[in-house]
């Protein structure tokens, strides 16, 4: 058996030293084959019970493109791992030079001849956790408008927004903006009808009966426009970007486990029914 290869294949794996002796002689010492042999039996082990809800979201901004995906683990400490941070990093300047649209063909995506979903793999061996790219969404504007981004404890909460015009220091406060205050819609005004019963639905819910003027108060918190600016809060968010003579076209916010059914649903193999709730778009 050749050494070299037992140990790199451990440091790579992050695997015992049995089961990568057994891994390299069951393939008479052919690394690729041992490797994938490890990596595939790590996802299998424990696929129908380990949920991998944790992880980070991620933001790339390049031009007039703009990038929002997640990365799933199963545990916080993945944020603090080098391994881990420095490949969701590697798949975002990677992919926002891509013209890859969705998860699905971005996974598909080679970097160095390897494809993101196999350069994953890798990584959740070494990591010892199950991983996986879980959502990918990518956003575009005019030459003539304004991209903002703000990123959240490491990733658990990333968002985007879009001006009219190349401000990009007011943009950064209002991503900042609608991270802190948790903002859905972008104007009270324009909320669609179906939103405004589901609203309620769920304002009932969880109080049992709709008083209107506790529920217009909590649906005007919830409109980015109608909440007080967390800079100067003698002043509304559309007061302030007035008399900046400044309009927000768009909002997107990635949370981490969105959609997640209570963090116990979710499945690495099996697309959970919220990844279909992609971003938070505001018309």
């Amino acid at each position: 058996m050749d050494i070299k290869l037992l140990k790199k294949l451990r440091e790579q794996t992050g695997a015992g030293m049995l089961e990568c002796r057994e891994a390299l002689n069951q393939y008479n010492d052919n690394y690729e084959d041992a490797l994938k042999h490890i990596l595939d039996h790590t996802k299998k082990k424990d696929a129908n019970t380990r949920v991998a809800s944790k992880g980070m979201c991620h933001i790339v901004v390049k031009d007039n493109e703009a990038i929002l995906f997640e990365v799933n683990a199963e545990t916080d400490f993945v944020t603090k791992n080098e391994h881990f941070t420095s490949m969701v990093d590697m798949i975002g300047q990677h992919l926002i030079n891509s013209d890859v649209t969705n998860a699905k063909a971005a996974l598909k995506e080679t970097i160095d001849g390897k494809t993101i979903e196999d350069i994953i793999k890798r990584t959740s061996g070494i990591i010892s956790e199950n991983a996986y790219l879980r959502r990918f969404y990518r956003v575009s504007k005019d030459k003539s408008q304004g991209f903002g981004t703000y990123t959240h404890m490491q990733g658990k909460l990333v968002t985007l927004v879009i001006l009219n015009k190349n401000e990009n220091e007011i943009a950064n406060k209002l991503a900042m903006q609608v991270a802190a205050m948790n903002a859905e819609y972008l104007d009270l005004e324009f909320i669609d009808d179906d939103t405004i019963n589901y609203e309620r639905f769920m304002y009932e819910k969880q109080h049992g009966s709709i008083n209107e003027d506790d529920f217009n108060h909590m649906l005007a918190q919830k409109s980015l426009l109608s909440q007080p600016w967390i800079k100067d809060q003698t002043m509304t968010v559309k007061e302030y970007i007035s008399k900046h003579n400044i309009e927000i076209i768009d909002f997107f916010k990635f949370e981490l486990g969105q959609g997640i059914d209570n963090k116990l649903n979710c499945r690495l193999d099996i697309p959970c029914d919220g990844s279909k709730i992609t971003v938070t778009p505001v018309y």
